[in-house]
């Protein structure tokens, strides 16, 4: 050691005639992502040159020394030499005591980059933080020209959580083995360290099982289903979902969908991801979601048989050992393919209907003096994860296996965002959390409806966890359920730029994180991410999401969700599907005819989901003469159970209650029963109007004899919304709501359109 630090000195004095200074960056050329702990922008840059040596202590240093030397040779076509002798010019490695697993020091000046960490993920994390502070050229996969500066800088950084994840599910649809070696590449460049391989499911088996050949040879090839309809029926016009041909083959004359994944594959898939410091947890779900396994091994069901429930598919028989047997010699491949601690058994959203006349499960029930059937999948689980445990793995699963109990070492992901008692009563407990809920981190969900912004700024630690119990957090990982995502153009669509929001939120401490800089950070990667040939969103158009009514004429005015350099949009007017040769949109533009308008964003050669909407003609709805003196609305209970809303009868008694609002307040807690508003609206001057109703269970919206709201129905809270024209004065209203049997919401906003919706009240209602 004493011999390498004098060759350090030595390397200061060799190097500090420099002849001509190298160019100073400003704080705006920067953009690092996940945002460093500190960064101190010096003067000066260190120019890489093709002789610039690499300088190595030990082993744990070579994973992020040869990606650095390996972007260096494809872009540049340097052979950047890794050496353990002292070199002037060099980039040196480090070892030290005492940082945390992927902290970093990074020292960046004219004459040298210094590298120090304690373990390999350290000198990993530290050349991403190089990668990006290079220019974007680096990322090319051919030889280009330019001058590889890095900026002078001085970095300590660590992460927050061990586990900054990110989740594909191949089971729906198939990514290939080379679109998972990009993801995984992008995965790296953000500091994302744990890739969780959702592998087996209903709808198709991902990995090759030898002593059980059928799982692939037919479990992995399905007949077109209706997620696969969706996609091509909305491929017709957006071809961000058109199902990749490649994963189709005829097999026995019949047109089928599917893939897998060989052991050498998945051994493939290990190694890359390990070279990269990233880890992969593969998922094999049992003991619900696993029809494509019961298809071809019908035993393992209860009654011998495979298929759909009412909502899910049937589960493999708890009461039966052939599952137990069938389940751990399954397993017994998997571990040796996945050098990973963890192995994720699924365990959600399991039917457990056919456990409950199932007399070997039933058995199983009463043999063990178990309660009930969760106490029974409890009992599996606790099976399988001593087997797991024997092979030096640890148990893991999604939040429902916290029903029926946990033992002290099993480990939870956290998704029902609905169900925080779950994460508590783990952490509690002492098990490992992983945050992943469907408030934030469901990449499956549009961009529109989980934002950049509200991914970033979701904090994942609950709010009433103790420290002790916030230490039992792993992290968090964001999900990419492929469902409705059929290639990897549409996947990378669905995770950029959001995964960038969670790789900060999984490494950046809450009191050094801010939307404001962390967004502008973002848009210094797009060009980054056009490098890399990733497909990420584009902002969607906004001003088409409902109808458009007029009755003279109107202004149409579109928008982008947020602006984004370089990003336009095209429009039609015919119908057709808006392309760079259609009409540019460059200020709103007046319709006075029935037309159908569409619309998407084009940033390059990027576009987005396409918008439309209808415009349509409406006629004036005269004002009624009458008079009405108090404000507020009549508010009529009426007892009963109605299977439609129309059957709901307004009262004509007169024990109504006055309300000076829409509002269910103290019927929360009332069973049996509906609920009817009548009134008049007061239009305050000729227009059209919007009205939006939000309730569960369902409800209508009428003036006077005509519904102009219809948001019937059974379902959860849900938003419907209808237009009118009205002429100024009063005109009768009348809501019917027919609650759910958890009765929640029922709302009631109105506005000029174009204007912001508000609650309907006592300002503007009379009877």
């Amino acid at each position: 050691m004493r011999k390498y630090v004098v060759l350090m000195l030595l390397t200061v004095i060799f190097t500090s005639c420099s002849q001509q200074p190298n160019p100073s960056f400003k704080q705006e050329d920067i953009s690092i992502l996940p945002k460093p702990s500190s960064l101190k922008l010096n003067e000066g840059s260190f120019k890489v040159e093709p002789n610039t040596a690499i300088i190595l202590q030990d082993e744990s240093q070579k994973k992020g020394a040869n990606y650095l030397a390996g972007l260096f040779n494809k872009a540049a076509g340097y052979n950047l030499e890794l050496q353990n002798t002292i070199a002037e010019g060099a980039i040196v490695f480090e070892t030290i005591e005492g940082l945390k697993e992927g902290a970093y020091q990074l020292n960046v000046n004219p004459t040298s980059i210094n590298i120090k960490a304690s373990e390999e993920s350290g000198f990993f994390n530290a050349v991403q933080s190089i990668r990006q502070l290079l220019p974007t050229a680096i990322e090319s996969k051919e030889k280009v020209a330019a001058d590889w500066f890095v900026p002078s800088v001085t970095i300590e950084d660590e992460p927050r959580f061990e586990w900054r994840g990110m989740h594909m599910d191949f089971s729906r649809h198939f990514f290939n083995i080379n679109e998972v070696k990009d993801f995984l590449d992008n995965m790296a460049l953000y500091k994302l360290n744990t890739y969780h391989m959702h592998l087996t499911d209903d709808q198709g088996w991902r990995v090759e099982i030898k002593k059980y050949p059928l799982l692939t040879e037919k479990g992995a090839w399905r007949t077109p289903n209706n997620q696969d309809t969706i996609c091509m029926d909305r491929a017709v016009e957006n071809k961000l979902y058109t199902i990749d041909e490649s994963n189709f083959k005829t097999i026995d004359g019949e047109r089928k969908y599917g893939g897998f994944f060989t052991q050498e594959q998945i051994k493939d898939i290990v190694a890359y991801a390990d070279d990269r410091c990233i880890t992969v947890i593969p998922e094999i779900d049992m003991p619900g979601h696993f029809k494509s396994a019961i298809d071809n091994y019908p035993f393992l069901s209860c009654n011998g048989e495979s298929g759909w429930d009412t909502v899910f598919t049937y589960p493999t028989c708890l009461g039966k050992e052939t599952t137990y047997e069938f389940m751990k010699n399954i397993l017994d491949e998997v571990v040796e393919l996945f050098p990973a601690e963890y192995v994720h058994i699924g365990g959600d959203e399991v039917n457990i209907a056919s456990w409950k006349v199932c007399p070997h499960c039933q058995k199983a029930i009463k043999d063990n003096n178990l309660k009930d059937e969760h106490e029974l999948q409890s009992h599996f689980n606790r099976d399988i994860e001593q087997f797991l445990k024997s092979k030096g793995k640890k148990f893991m699963g999604w939040d429902e296996i916290v029903t029926g109990g946990l033992t002290k070492s099993a480990n939870i992901m956290w998704w029902r965002n609905w169900a925080p008692n779950a994460p508590k009563i783990a952490a509690e407990n002492g098990n490992k959390v992983v945050v992943t809920t469907t408030a934030a981190y469901y990449f499956d969900y549009l961009n529109e409806g989980t934002t950049l912004k509200g991914v970033y700024n979701y904090e994942p630690i609950p709010a009433d966890f103790t420290a002790e119990e916030e230490a039992n957090v792993l992290g968090i990982q964001a999900n990419l359920w492929s469902e409705r995502i059929p290639n990897y153009k549409r996947l990378q669509y669905q995770a950029f730029p959001r995964m960038l929001a969670v790789a900060e939120n999984a490494w950046a401490s809450k009191e050094n994180k801010n939307f404001e800089v962390f967004n502008s950070n973002v848009e210094k990667q797009y060009d980054r991410l056009d490098a890399l040939g990733v497909y990420y969103y584009v902002p969607a158009v906004e001003g088409l999401d409902k109808e458009i009514a007029f009755v003279e004429e109107t202004s149409v005015s579109l928008s982008l969700a947020y602006e984004l350099e370089g990003t336009e949009i095209y429009y039609t007017i015919d119908g057709a599907v808006p392309t760079k040769a259609s009409l540019k949109y460059e200020a709103p533009f007046v319709v006075n005819d029935t037309i159908e308008i569409k619309a998407r964003a084009y940033r390059g050669e990027l576009y987005n989901d396409l918008k439309s909407t209808k415009v349509i003609h409406k006629n004036y709805i005269e004002s009624v003469d009458v008079t009405a003196q108090e404000k507020g609305l009549k508010q009529w209970v009426v007892k009963g159970k109605f299977k439609k809303e129309k059957d709901i009868k307004t009262p004509t008694t007169p024990n109504f209650t006055k309300v000076e609002g829409i509002a269910l307040g103290d019927l929360k807690d009332e069973k049996n029963f509906a609920v009817v508003y009548q009134g008049y609206f007061n239009a305050e001057k000729d227009g059209v109007y919007e009205f939006e109703t939000r309730s569960d269970g369902g409800d209508l919206l009428f003036l006077g004899e005509d519904v102009i709201v219809d948001n019937s129905g059974w379902h959860g809270p849900k938003k419907s919304y209808g237009k009118v024209a009205l002429k100024q004065g009063l005109h009768p209203i009348t809501i019917k709501y027919r609650p759910s049997d958890k009765p929640r919401v029922i709302e009631v906003k109105y506005a000029l359109q174009g204007e912001e919706l508000t609650p309907i009240n006592s300002l503007v209602t009379r009877f």
